[in-house]
């Protein structure tokens, strides 16, 4: 005689989301508990730090912006040297959280400080186009560079030529933004 195996009961559905544990365990908290929780996890995970920084309004000042964007090209640009010549994944939001962070110096007069961030994301980033298949992040290195071009075009001079002149050396493919650079490079003084 063949044994059978015995039906097992079903496992009974939860009454209640992860979510909502987690909600009725913090609302028991004390308030500076929470602060501490949320600091300590934003410092942890940098996503996090850029959500509660973007809902909570936060004014940095330009040292900790220039400090952002500089953590944020060297995550942006970023990528397993094993893999060139793939179409490998790449961090989209770093790039974004780049040319917020560009915006937000040219807003505050920081134009130098752009132009000089911006030629090392030229650098690492049209690298990082060379070393893969299709070069995918073009798209968000333009993005990127677009308001600082569009600064240094309206502050004109020969400084705006030398520097559009800089970042087309640094271009290590010769078509990130090769048009607007060349445009530059043509204004007259």
């Amino acid at each position: 005689m063949k044994r059978r195996a015995t039906p097992k009961k079903k496992a009974p559905k939860a009454k209640v989301s992860p979510s909502e544990l987690i909600r009725s365990a913090l609302s028991k908290c004390k308030k500076a508990d929470l602060v501490d929780y949320l600091v300590e996890f934003s410092k942890e995970h940098l996503e996090v730090r850029r959500e509660l920084e973007a809902r909570l309004k936060i004014e940095k000042p330009v040292s900790l912006v220039v400090n952002d964007i500089e953590s944020a090209i060297a995550l942006a640009t970023d990528f397993d040297e094993r893999r060139m010549n793939y179409n490998f994944d790449y961090d989209h939001e770093s790039y974004e959280a780049v040319e917020k962070g560009f915006k937000k110096l040219i807003e505050h007069g920081e134009l130098e400080e752009a132009k000089r961030l911006s030629l090392e994301l030229i650098k690492r980033g049209s690298y990082q186009v060379a070393c893969s298949d299709e070069g995918l992040m073009t798209y968000e290195i333009e993005d990127c560079l677009k308001p600082v071009i569009k600064a240094v075009k309206r502050a004109g001079g020969e400084q705006a030529k030398q520097w559009a002149a800089e970042m087309t050396r640094a271009d290590e493919v010769g078509f990130i933004c090769d048009e607007e650079l060349a445009k530059l490079a043509e204004v007259k003084s």
